[in-house]
């Protein structure tokens, strides 16, 4: 019974989340909540022996991510939140509430995963956790000293194309290069996150909720139902993008199988 009644609200979530988010001209931050928060929630419960492990490594790899590429991302007009409901930008730059995305984007993945798919290792971080820690604080520290002595440097043509080729599409092809057995899972997971992620585009778009500003920084244009994004967003975020984190998890903090 509680086999059916996942799927069956793991269905209605995405609905319900695209009724409340135009019924109540929602924000960023709502509309966030909503489409990757409910059903966060609901696995959560479900799956509450998996929610501490997940969420550490959820925060280890969105938090910094967020820092690097949404800032280069929104100084090129790749990407633009043009309302915040938080007083401050990050750097004057990054709203809060693409941090709070990134995260549930990335809990909502995983911990569908551990739901569904996965009976990983119980450890809360593996040592491996290292070898992903010390290159986000080598490349902050890069990445800051940029920013303050030479800014220039960090304006991209085409940002959104080298962030995502750099920190999605070839770590997750080079995972499954080594790893292929692991492709059936993660394609079953990305399946939901798509549909998932193309509903809560297509709100956004509607609600103003966040743009693409430079028509010419980007390699070629999706259109659905009225409402166009960079080909850029529908390939790493909606195709790739959770067996992206998927292989980021296995192999930095789980057991590769």
């Amino acid at each position: 019974f509680l086999k059916k009644l996942d799927i069956f609200l793991l269905i209605l979530f995405p609905i319900v989340s695209v009724v409340l988010s135009l019924s109540l001209k929602a924000n960023f931050l709502l509309t966030t909540l909503l489409f990757f928060g409910l059903p966060s929630l609901w696995l959560s419960v479900r799956t509450n022996h998996r929610v501490v492990k997940t969420a550490i490594f959820s925060f280890i790899w969105a938090i910094p991510l967020t820092f690097f590429a949404d800032y280069i991302a929104t100084i090129n007009g790749a990407w633009l939140v043009p309302q915040t409901v938080f007083p401050v930008r990050l750097f004057g730059i990054i709203p809060i509430e693409d941090f709070v995305w990134m995260f549930l984007a990335a809990y909502s993945v995983l911990i569908f995963y551990e739901h569904f798919l996965d009976k990983g290792k119980h450890e809360l971080v593996d040592k491996r956790i290292k070898y992903l820690l010390w290159p986000w604080i080598l490349l902050a520290i890069v990445f800051v000293s940029i920013l303050f002595a030479s800014p220039e440097l960090l304006k991209i043509k085409y940002a959104y194309f080298y962030l995502g080729l750099i920190f999605i599409f070839l770590p997750a092809i080079t995972f499954l290069s080594f790893f292929p057995r692991l492709l059936s899972k993660y394609v079953k997971t990305a399946s939901y996150f798509f549909v998932l992620g193309i509903l809560f585009e297509l709100t956004g778009l509607h609600l103003n909720n966040w743009s693409f500003p430079k028509d010419g920084y980007f390699i070629g244009w999706v259109e659905l139902f009225g409402y166009r994004f960079p080909f850029e967003e529908f390939l790493f975020w909606f195709v790739i993008g959770a067996i992206s984190v998927l292989s980021y998890y296995e192999f930095f903090d789980d057991d590769r199988k």
